[in-house]
């Protein structure tokens, strides 16, 4: 959360009486430029219900500008970056690699800058048109891509990152770069014999995207894991990993609907990847 001198804010850390008394502090931060630290219990400090003792620091921005730019040109980049806060002295460093893990983390924080989340949409139908703003709106980038035979990405939309004219693996790793761990991709074309063979092309790099999903029902999953089989084209493990059907139960309908099932999983699995859980 930034604050102004004159308590003015971007972002939260939750509301309620804590963010209040927190604000307070960090506008005599930004006023004085020195770090301050505060510490309250919930309860016995503020009233609140909620339980639980909370501890904040809180650094003027100044010094930590230089590092937080280089931080944002390499996540443009696509290029990881850890921002380490000393909490006794303010300031930030930034590293290009995991820095170990220090033996006091009273005294440092650190946190991990990864690039933005990706959904990759392939095909352009009702389903992704309902998709990509309300992935662009969660913070995914979204990267679009159709064969383009009935004209559905002329006219790239607003919500897209990045329009791909193919369904082929290699074009689109060519136009945005190798999918890896910040890739969600998400299969929805129009045909479903473009549809297997696409799950055929990823299901072997499925162990580095961050979810690989496919619309369809019960039986047409079933019929594409008969065919994938049959071609040795997958492993028992490989396929475990496949969405399909994609989303969460919801008993959606519209495209609106099964697009807040399918989002609502990709948050589900996004979050728990960043506290270390599994899917």
């Amino acid at each position: 959360m930034l604050v102004s001198d004159q308590g003015e804010q971007v972002g939260t850390i939750g509301g309620g009486r804590v963010e209040l008394e927190v604000v307070r502090c960090a506008q005599g931060v930004a006023s004085s430029g020195k770090v301050a630290h505060a510490t309250h219990n919930l309860v016995r400090d503020l009233g609140m219900c909620c339980g639980g003792t909370m501890r904040f620091f809180i650094e003027p921005l100044q010094p930590c500008v230089a590092a937080m730019a280089d931080a944002v040109s390499r996540r443009s980049a696509r290029l990881p970056s850890w921002l380490e806060t000393d909490l006794v002295a303010g300031g930030m460093r930034l590293h290009t690699a995991a820095p170990a893990i220090h033996a006091d983390p009273s005294r440092v924080f650190c946190v991990s800058i990864q690039p933005k989340p990706r959904v990759v949409l392939l095909g352009c139908g009702h389903l992704s048109r309902a998709i990509g703003p309300l992935a662009n709106d969660l913070g995914f980038e979204v990267v679009l891509c159709d064969d383009n035979e009935t004209a559905a990405i002329d006219a790239m939309p607003p919500w897209a990152h990045l329009a791909v004219p193919s369904f082929e693996l290699r074009d689109i790793e060519a136009a945005a770069g190798t999918l890896g761990g910040q890739d969600y991709v998400l299969i929805l074309t129009r045909d479903h014999g473009i549809d297997q063979r696409i799950v055929e092309a990823c299901l072997p790099h499925v162990d580095r995207l961050a979810y690989l999903g496919l619309i369809g029902s019960l039986g047409k999953i079933g019929r594409f894991r008969k065919r994938i089989f049959a071609k040795n084209i997958a492993t028992e493990a490989q396929w475990a990993k496949l969405h399909g059907p994609i989303g969460l139960d919801i008993a959606a309908e519209t495209p609106l609907e099964i697009a807040v099932s399918i989002l609502a999983q990709l948050v589900q699995v996004k979050n728990r990847a960043s506290v270390g859980e599994g899917p």
